[in-house]
């Protein structure tokens, strides 16, 4: 009940309308975040937080005070690729840092439009690389929600054709793999979801991609080999036009034999493992103890 009251809440405040309507919206967006500007973490009095610049942006370390257990995490944001880090992104990353004992990266990485994926991968890459060197990768989880999925999985993806390890696993939230969103299903399913539609996204990915094609892998990663890469999982709800992809990507990790844990929650919007609700807190306890528990 407090989930379709949420979902009916985002409806009535027009999230999808002023937000993901269309391209004039995204565009609206856009100018809007760059008004207001990036979240901050807001709990450096129980966790320790570090800022540092990498490619002249901002690299932020969250980590608890005491009681660390030596597990990294790669936490990457999602926003359409172009919009900034919000409160609730930082709430569950503070929460993952207490629960899990972790130390957490979170790259600022570059916005489009006014950068493009070959922007965001001159920095990613190497953060990367350097993170891969400091921790076991044993110890280094990688999480991505909504385009920080995309940027996730495309970073996993780049790390295997570059030689680097790969980490011990990969954590998807409603992740958009495809950013053409070209699967003619997500027209059925647009009706129901109350925040993304087809048009606002494709426009978005148009930005992110700049000259690449939409389905080059590095943009769209449901459009590369998922063969070598480390075991993934996927949350995903029915209330989401990106369900339609993420089954996409089940089917490729299928035929391609990699391990993929499957999260389909019935009813749930996108990216709701981000709201204050139970069926948050259950996929959050999900991914704690998937963490925790031995790598697949």
């Amino acid at each position: 009940m407090q989930a379709r009251l949420t979902t009916v809440a985002v409806r009535l405040m027009g999230v999808k309308r002023r937000m993901y309507g269309s391209a004039e919206k995204v565009h609206r967006s856009i100018a809007a975040d760059r008004r207001r500007g990036p979240a901050v973490p807001g709990y450096k009095d129980r966790l320790s937080v570090e800022e540092r610049r990498m490619a002249a942006h901002r690299v932020y370390t969250v980590s608890p005070k005491t009681g660390r257990t030596g597990r990294h995490l790669l936490y990457l944001h999602g926003g359409g690729w172009s919009l900034s880090i919000t409160s609730l992104h930082w709430d569950l990353i503070g929460t993952l840092a207490e629960r899990l004992g972790c130390s957490i990266t979170v790259p600022m990485y570059p916005l489009a439009p006014e950068h493009s994926a070959r922007d965001v991968w001159a920095m990613l890459l190497p953060l990367y690389r350097d993170l891969a060197g400091e921790s076991s990768p044993e110890r280094l989880t990688v999480v991505g929600d909504s385009a920080g999925g995309n940027l996730a999985l495309s970073l996993v993806m780049q790390a295997r054709q570059a030689g680097l390890p790969q980490p011990a696993r990969l954590v998807l939230v409603s992740p958009c793999v495809d950013v053409s969103c070209s699967d003619p299903a997500m027209a059925k399913l647009e009706r129901d979801d109350p925040i993304l539609a087809p048009e606002g996204v494709r426009e978005a990915g148009r930005l992110y991609a700049g000259g690449l094609d939409p389905r080059d892998p590095v943009v769209s990663p449901l459009y590369g080999s998922l063969r070598g890469l480390a075991p993934i999982a996927v949350f995903t709800g029915t209330l989401d036009i990106l369900n339609v992809d993420a089954h996409r990507l089940r089917d490729r990790a299928r035929q391609e034999g990699v391990s993929l844990e499957w999260f389909e929650y019935p009813g749930m919007m996108h990216v709701w493992p981000l709201y204050s609700l139970p069926e948050s807190r259950r996929a959050v306890d999900e991914i704690v103890a998937m963490i925790e528990g031995p790598r697949t």
